[in-house]
């Protein structure tokens, strides 16, 4: 069971210069294992700052976040592996030229065994096959399989918490639908999940709470 719980959080982009930009959360964020709670909001409002305070990636200036009742700051690489972080455009999380050094990077820099399992499981859970994909170029895919090898490659480390930005953005209604899928079906293993989105009707039948920023 893990709790991410966020109150009053502040970032502080560019401090002391004409381009400074804050961005705050007012009030209480919890999410927590078996729980999808989506954060909406118009852009620009902050949604992608928030979430990466709370996959720990981003140290907000100010306000308060804990991890079952812990700082992560104190060791925040134990607690980023329980956290799966997704970027709103897969192109910005892709390191390798391969699909399956994307997907078993993490496993790799947490030192994790059974890698080929790892990345097998992975594929077959986003809906892809391992062998055909397996040395193909993220970067080459199309929009759909892109976003699958990005979830792939986020939960190849099985982690607690999946945080995704705006993971339908580009998709078709058939890609969609697929993904949305792989979703409910992580949702169904007792995961929890925070997602930023302006379609949150799309998201109805698996969301448990929803956060206006």
């Amino acid at each position: 069971m893990l709790e991410i719980f966020l109150k009053d959080v502040e970032h502080i982009y560019s401090p002391k210069t004409h381009y400074e930009k804050r961005i705050k959360l007012d009030g209480e964020l919890r999410v927590k294992s078996g729980k999808v709670t989506l954060i909406t909001g118009k852009n620009g409002s902050g949604k992608t700052t928030i979430l990466q305070i709370a996959a720990v990636l981003l140290k907000p200036t100010s306000g308060t976040i804990t991890i079952n009742g812990e700082n992560p700051w104190k060791n925040p690489r134990d607690y980023r592996r329980k956290i799966g972080f997704s970027f709103q455009f897969p192109e910005d999380q892709f390191f390798e030229t391969r699909v399956f050094d994307e997907v078993v990077f993490a496993p790799k820099n947490y030192n994790l065994d059974d890698l080929e399992e790892r990345y097998k499981r992975s594929l077959e859970t986003v809906g892809l096959d391992p062998d055909e994909y397996k040395d193909k170029v993220p970067f080459l895919l199309s929009g759909g399989e892109k976003r699958k090898v990005a979830i792939a490659s986020i939960i190849s480390h099985d982690p607690e918490i999946l945080i995704l930005d705006e993971p339908l953005v580009g998709l078709d209604i058939p890609s969609r639908k697929e993904i949305l899928n792989i979703l409910s079906k992580w949702k169904e293993q007792g995961k929890g999940m925070l997602i930023s989105t302006h379609k949150i009707n799309i998201f109805s039948d698996i969301s448990d709470e929803i956060i206006y920023i």
